[in-house]
């Protein structure tokens, strides 16, 4: 099973890309007004795959990122079904401390860079500041280029 949780409390997306109603969300579990997951969790028919989503509410969200309850929550997560892969989206470094506060509590990070917009300074800073956290790697987002330019396997036809 994978989990994919909204941990983007300020901006959430998750919940508009799979559809869901506003309802009790991962803001809320932080926040201590639900207790459980499986009042959260939704499962998408015809896969493995649980969305923990959060719902736009005005929180402070630092407050619950620092909070003992994302600890709880990670931990929580991490037997929820078995052993599930767990996916969690995070708001960008550079808006708020939330991400630096919810990668203390995760295994490792994957850093989101967008083409043409993310600077190598900026690179430098997250990696900075989101030391010691793990970084598993690195997704190149709105890529606009070839790899190798204009390289192409039509120069091997005869070989097939």
């Amino acid at each position: 099973m994978t989990i994919l949780a909204d941990l983007d409390l300020q901006r959430p997306a998750i919940q508009s890309l799979f559809d869901l109603q506003p309802a009790i969300g991962l803001g809320d579990y932080l926040a201590g007004q639900e207790t459980s997951l499986t009042g959260i969790a939704r499962r998408i028919e015809g896969s493995n795959l649980v969305v923990m989503p959060a719902f736009p509410r005005q929180v402070a969200t630092a407050e619950l990122a620092a909070s003992k309850r994302l600890a709880d929550l990670v931990a929580e997560m991490k037997t929820f079904g078995g052993q599930p892969t767990i996916i969690c989206d995070l708001p960008p470094l550079s808006v708020n401390d939330d991400a630096v506060l919810c990668a203390e509590q995760l295994d490792a990070v994957v850093l989101v860079v967008e083409q043409g917009v993310t600077t190598r300074r900026q690179l430098a800073a997250a990696l900075q500041v989101l030391h010691p956290t793990k970084i598993l790697g690195t997704v190149l987002n709105r890529f606009s280029g070839g790899i190798v330019g204009s390289y192409d396997y039509s120069d091997y036809s005869g070989y097939f």
